[in-house]
C-alpha cells in the first residue's frame, strides 16, 4: 500500500509541475524511483479523462452497440498513435537543432507528460463551452511541451519554441496529407461491417476527437 501511495504522490506531484512549466521535470522524473512510469500514469489518467469525453459525445450523437464501442476503441487507438508519431518527430528535430543525442524514452516521456492538462479532458462536456474548452486544453499542452522539451534537450526557451512549433506543423501537415486516405478506410471498414455505407471524418480522428460515424442515404 505505501508503494502505491507513493506511486501516486508522486504521479500527482509530476502533474503539479507540469502545471507549474517546471522544464526540470524530466530530471526530477528520472531520479524518482517508478521513473518513466509517473509519465505513463499521467498520460493514462489523461486517456480516461478524454475517452469520458468521447463516450459522451458519441452517445449525444446516438452512436451505440458495436459502433460506440468501435468508436471508442478506435478512437483510443489513433491517439496513442498521435502522441507515438509526435514524440518521434519532435525527437528527430530536437536532436537536429539541439546537436545533443537525447534518448527515445527520454523525449516519450516529455510528450506524455504534456497530456496533463488533458486531466482535466471531461469539462469538454460542458454545455456551449466544450468546444472552447477542448482548445484551450490543446494550447495548454502545447505549452507544457515546450517547457518540458527546453529541459530535455538542454536549449533554451525560444529555440524549444522553434522545435515545437516546427513538430506542430509537420504533424499538421501529416495529417492533412492523411485525412483523406484514414476518411476512406475507416469508411470501408464500417461498410464491411455492416453492408451499409457510412462517413467518417479523418480529420476529427487525427485531431483526437470522438470517431463519429454517420450512416450515409442510399
Amino acid at each position: 500500500m505505501d508503494q502505491v501511495w507513493r506511486y501516486l504522490s508522486g504521479m500527482f506531484e509530476l502533474i503539479g509541475r507540469a502545471y507549474r512549466l517546471d522544464s526540470a521535470a524530466l530530471g526530477w522524473v528520472r531520479d524518482h524511483p517508478f521513473a518513466i512510469w509517473l509519465a505513463v500514469g499521467v498520460a493514462l489518467l489523461a486517456a480516461i479523462s478524454l475517452m469520458t469525453g468521447h463516450a459522451v459525445v458519441l452517445l449525444l450523437n446516438r452512436i451505440t452497440g458495436w459502433r460506440f464501442a468501435a468508436g471508442l476503441l478506435l478512437s483510443a487507438t489513433w491517439l496513442v498513435a498521435l502522441h507515438a508519431v509526435e514524440s518521434l518527430v519532435l525527437w528527430g528535430l530536437g536532436s537536429l537543432f539541439s546537436g545533443r543525442e537525447v534518448p527515445y524514452p527520454t523525449v516519450l516521456a516529455g510528450v506524455l507528460v504534456a497530456t496533463a492538462p488533458q486531466v482535466w479532458g471531461f469539462l469538454t462536456l460542458t454545455p456551449y463551452l466544450g468546444p472552447a474548452i477542448s482548445r484551450l486544453l490543446s494550447a495548454w499542452s502545447a505549452i507544457v511541451l515546450w517547457a518540458v522539451t527546453t529541459g530535455t534537450f538542454d536549449i533554451g526557451r525560444w529555440p524549444a519554441l522553434a522545435v515545437v512549433g516546427a513538430s506542430w506543423l509537420l504533424m499538421h501537415l501529416l495529417s492533412t496529407l492523411c485525412a483523406p486516405w484514414l476518411s476512406r478506410a475507416m469508411a470501408a471498414l464500417f461498410e464491411r461491417r455492416t453492408g451499409r455505407p457510412f462517413r467518417v471524418s479523418g480529420t476529427d480522428v487525427l485531431n483526437g476527437r470522438p470517431m463519429i460515424t454517420s450512416e450515409l442515404s442510399p
